[in-house]
């Protein structure tokens, strides 16, 4: 693939012909809002082309031209997740189109209690050292930077994975490298490109230099980490879905093409399987599950949904392919858990319209709601549910008499949550028929996996649910619950852990001897494939009704 250059504000870049915009800018480390993980349907990542220099991008498709209006193709505005690059141009970025550094709610780590009794004397030797622990997530990455010496979490920042103009889901990415293997390359560059923004901009935050940084420990699924170690991960796509390396690695930084302190050494926890990965047994580690009590299970729900129970007969894990609607990457006004995303919802029986509440960080003027993350979708959902706007089949009910209930463009019934007026998109954010599908495919995915390990080993149900994940860091239990996502229990039944993985991770990065550790976890666990298990179809499809 041959090279052309864009300028970026007098800044040249050399970009790979055919690539889109945002994975140019993305590999020369300039990072855009992408809401909606590159699908053309947020318009945040906007940028301008000078003029003349139009015939330098693909023309606009159906999605582009959608969101743009005719006034906009006047001035040079494009999106830079949908227009691919041909050849050379100039472009400005505006600050709105920025991805700033606003902390996703993927959770700092709640299992990290055993942090003060670490023993600091033993890290010593790490005096003015620092470490970063990473959680690979397919929708979202977390990066967390920790005093080594004082054995402390000092600051913390999540960014959306830009693999996701490959794919929503870590199969897609898969298919797309035994298509074409030079993308492997282009995957690797952008993950590793991510968590070095991410890692330069908490060194400014806490005045130290990235040269500071000693030591990083990585965990994620498994299609994730091959991803970022550069390692083809096709072999886990076709039969036995085997990965190329299960163990622990380490390896200099630098390798990997981490340029904040590329001497510094790369670690990643070991994986299960194919598709139990590092981030699990992070996960488990931070929940000390092998000492819990039989019937204890972690749920880590992200966009590949991982499960391993504590049983009478040891660790037994398996995965489910829950999607990213629970991480709002595929509902049609999805965003993340960031300022401006409304997480909760609350139906009004008097006006038969919803009532919601907006994440706002930091103390400037609140922001109007600009999308909704995956708990307000979930709580959208369970509320509707109640009053009867949504049927239990999962279709909307055409004789509520809800003045909210409308036809999308489409013709199809919709859920009016925020009037345009009231967005700070400039458009309504509505709840659509495919979203709530989409809901019902993952919540059904999660209940199969979980009621099969229930089931193989002999339990009717879980004692306790430990939940973890980007998902499960700001989830409703109650709403989780009416949507039928887990098997009938008690609400206290249920924890809410944060990101354990990216827990895991960090103290990971703080004990040495939890590698050891994980690696007998990653050997004993008892694997389910789900997919060739005889019961998983009927399962699955009478877990989508709600």
């Amino acid at each position: 693939m041959t090279e052309t250059r864009i300028t970026v504000e007098s800044r040249a870049v050399a970009v790979q012909k055919g690539v889109t915009l945002m994975e140019g800018l993305v590999a020369a480390g300039l990072f855009l809002r992408s809401d909606c993980g590159g699908r053309g349907r947020c318009g945040k990542c906007l940028v301008r082309v000078s003029s003349g220099d139009a015939q330098g991008l693909s023309k606009p498709d159906e999605e582009e031209e959608k969101i743009i209006s005719a006034e906009g193709w006047t001035t040079g505005y494009r999106l830079a997740c949908r227009a691919r690059v041909l050849g050379p141009i100039s472009l400005e970025i505006p600050e709105e189109s920025r991805l700033a550094q606003d902390v996703v709610t993927k959770g700092l780590p709640l299992l990290l209690a055993r942090l003060g009794s670490l023993d600091t004397d033993s890290r010593r030797g790490f005096s003015g050292a620092w470490g970063v622990a990473v959680d690979l997530g397919t929708t979202t990455i977390a990066v967390y930077l920790c005093d080594l010496a004082q054995a402390a979490v000092v600051a913390s920042t999540s960014v959306r994975n830009p693999q996701s103009v490959f794919g929503d889901d870590v199969i897609s990415r898969l298919s797309a490298v035994r298509l074409d293997q030079s993308v492997l390359p282009r995957l690797q560059k952008m993950a590793v490109s991510a968590v070095d923004w991410a890692v330069s901009g908490l060194c400014r935050q806490v005045g130290i230099t990235p040269q500071s940084i000693a030591d990083i420990v990585c965990v994620g699924n498994s299609i994730m980490l091959h991803l970022f170690l550069g390692v083809d991960p096709s072999s886990i796509g076709v039969y036995p879905y085997l990965p190329s390396f299960s163990e622990a690695r380490t390896l200099n930084a630098g390798n990997v093409g981490i340029h904040s302190h590329s001497g510094a050494r790369l670690r990643t926890l070991p994986l299960i399987s194919g598709y139990l990965g590092a981030d699990i047994v992070s996960a488990a580690l931070a929940a000390d599950l092998s000492h819990a009590l039989p019937g204890t299970m972690l749920v880590d729900v992200g966009t590949n949904g991982e499960i391993i129970c504590i049983t009478e007969e040891g660790l037994a894990a398996t995965s489910c392919a829950t999607g990213p609607a629970f991480e709002g990457a595929i509902i049609r006004h999805g965003m993340q858990a960031t300022s401006g995303a409304i997480d909760a919802v609350r139906f009004m029986p008097d006006t038969g319209c919803l009532e919601y509440t907006v994440i706002q960080h930091g103390t400037g003027l609140a922001k109007r709601p600009e999308g909704i993350c995956g708990s307000g979708v979930i709580s959208t959902v369970a509320e509707l549910l109640k009053a009867g706007v949504i049927r239990r089949a999962g279709n909307f009910n055409s004789a509520c008499e809800s003045p909210c209930l409308r036809p999308g463009e489409n013709g199809i019934l919709e859920m009016l949550i925020v009037p345009a007026d009231a967005t700070g998109a400039g458009h309504a954010i509505t709840l659509t028929q495919a979203d709530v599908r989409a809901v019902q495919l993952a919540k059904g995915a999660m209940r199969a996996g979980i009621e099969l390990v229930c089931r193989e080993n002999g339990m009717l149900r879980p004692r306790k649910i430990l939940l973890a994940g980007a998902f499960g860091s700001t989830i409703n239990r109650a709403d989780a619950l009416q949507i039928g996502m887990f098997p009938k229990m008690e609400v206290a039944d249920i924890e809410v852990v944060g990101n354990a993985a990216g827990a895991g991770a960090v103290l990971a990065l703080l004990q040495d001897d939890l590698f050891e550790k994980a690696g007998e976890m990653a050997r004993a666990t008892r694997v389910l494939d789900l997919a060739s298990h005889k019961d998983f179809q009927k399962t699955f499809l009478d877990a989508l009704s709600f």
